[in-house]
């Protein structure tokens, strides 16, 4: 009895183990914050893949009315299967969708890596989710074998700019003109 409970444990940490090491498709900035207006990059990266990755695909959603994606780009040197085999996705920028953003490859590709840079255009205040979910005609495999894998969603706030400094400014600049005024008469 007391095998049989010890091999249970063993069993089922051995499985619980490779959950905690999984290896997951994030952003590199999980918790991002911008000003109204901005333009900034996020990488898409996969981290802790302890085997060769074939290749692997992502969809996008966010808040258009805080984000907009100007662009996807891919690093054609890291994901070397050609241009059919890499495709930096559909945007949608009235939905909120980035959608089949693909990469593939022919040379070794593990451990940690970027799948893709997204360009964001802050467009009104507020918080968004910037969640990633596989793209299902792309999963991310190894010698045709799919690969175990989580997906961690990020996060960007951004924040008006504060308007009152430049209030501030033009009231100081019409004090300044009204003293030369007196002055002069």
């Amino acid at each position: 009895m007391k095998k049989t409970f010890k091999k249970a444990v063993v069993i089922a940490s051995i499985f619980f183990v490779q959950h905690l090491h999984a290896a997951t498709i994030t952003w590199d900035s999980v918790d991002y914050t911008s000003d109204l207006n901005s333009v900034f990059t996020l990488d898409i990266i996969g981290t802790d893949f302890l085997t060769n990755v074939d290749g692997g695909g992502v969809n996008i959603s966010f808040d258009s009315n805080v984000l907009n994606v100007l662009s996807v780009s891919v690093d054609e040197n890291l994901w070397d299967f050609g241009s059919g085999g890499i495709n930096t996705g559909t945007i949608d920028n009235n939905v909120g969708t980035v959608n089949s953003i693909y990469v593939n490859a022919w040379s070794t590709v593990s451990g940690n890596f970027s799948v893709a840079s997204v360009m964001f255009e802050a467009v009104g205040a507020g918080t968004t989710d910037l969640t990633l979910s596989e793209f299902a005609f792309n999963p991310w495999a190894s010698g045709g074998s799919l690969i175990d894998h989580n997906y961690v969603a990020g996060s960007v706030s951004v924040s008006a700019v504060p308007v009152p400094a430049a209030v501030w400014l033009f009231g100081s600049g019409l004090i300044a003109l009204s003293g030369f005024a007196r002055k002069k008469s």
